[in-house]
């Protein structure tokens, strides 16, 4: 079972939707010319906005060490705001190497309250005899900063404009078509320990210090369409298909949940992200 696979996956996703707004305000200052004042403050009424819709529907693709340099694609709903960050997302077995726990060829993952919860067919034997959910608690993963940050709500789009000024090779690269939007294309590298504690500490976690090349499309109204990430040998693209809706991510029944968080501290130990 491929746990540092699916969890490599989905920490990574959070890590760069939580980043957005950060390389987002970063890079349009550069391109721009304008004064880091200026942009803030044209950037906050568009977080405000984005901030405000609690959830987007999002579709992702990651490859790296932790997807054996596969390219590995996910679907579903990211939300954010007092209740913390949360994810619903699916994507095929196969990519991850869990087909044999899933019949349906599917794998259903939700990130909530503190935790990764995988949901597999039930088990029939063994020490996990009638669960159908699998438990890692994210600090196992994110560390204890980066597993804070989400329990406070920290992975909205727009969060990290902290890291404004600390953008490098910032670019303007055009206008492109993203899911059938015109979007404004921007590019900057910006140094992963200037993002915030809580990303730093994700970033560190998933095995990984230095620059973070960040290419960011946002939309008429100013929100991010896509995030694209490099960081070390590993690359995430994250597409923002649509803000709002009332969607929330439950915690499977405590009845159903093997917790197999010692399992990915071993596996973790034996193979680098």
């Amino acid at each position: 079972m491929k746990t540092r696979t699916t969890t490599g996956l989905v920490a990574a996703v959070a890590v760069v939707a939580g980043t957005a707004g950060c390389s987002a305000a970063a890079v349009t200052q550069k391109a721009a010319g304008e004064s880091a004042e200026t942009v803030l403050q044209a950037l906050s009424h568009v977080s405000d906005e984005a901030s405000k819709a609690g959830s987007a529907e999002i579709s992702a693709t990651m490859a790296g060490p932790a997807t054996d340099g596969r390219t590995v694609t996910m679907k579903g709903l990211y939300s954010w705001g007092d209740g913390g960050l949360a994810m619903e997302t699916a994507m095929p077995a196969e990519d991850v190497r869990m087909e044999n726990l899933v019949k349906d060829g599917t794998v259903t993952i939700r990130m909530v309250n503190g935790s990764y919860y995988y949901r597999v067919d039930r088990m029939e034997s063994g020490p996990y005899e009638g669960k159908s959910w699998l438990k890692v608690e994210a600090a196992a993963i994110v560390g204890e900063k980066g597993a804070a940050g989400m329990a406070q709500g920290q992975g909205d789009p727009t969060a990290g404009l902290k890291g404004l000024k600390y953008a490098r090779d910032a670019a303007w690269v055009g206008v492109e078509t993203v899911n059938g939007k015109s979007t404004k294309h921007y590019r900057a590298s910006i140094p992963a320990a200037k993002m915030g504690s809580a990303a730093e500490d994700m970033y560190k976690n998933l095995g990984f210090s230095g620059e973070v090349v960040t290419d960011v499309w946002l939309d008429e109204k100013g929100a991010p369409a896509r995030v694209n990430q490099a960081f070390g040998t590993t690359s995430v693209s994250l597409d923002f298909l649509s803000f709002g809706g009332t969607r929330t991510v439950e915690v499977p029944p405590a009845s159903d949940v093997a917790d197999i968080t010692a399992v990915y501290k071993e596996q973790k130990e034996g193979k680098a992200v």
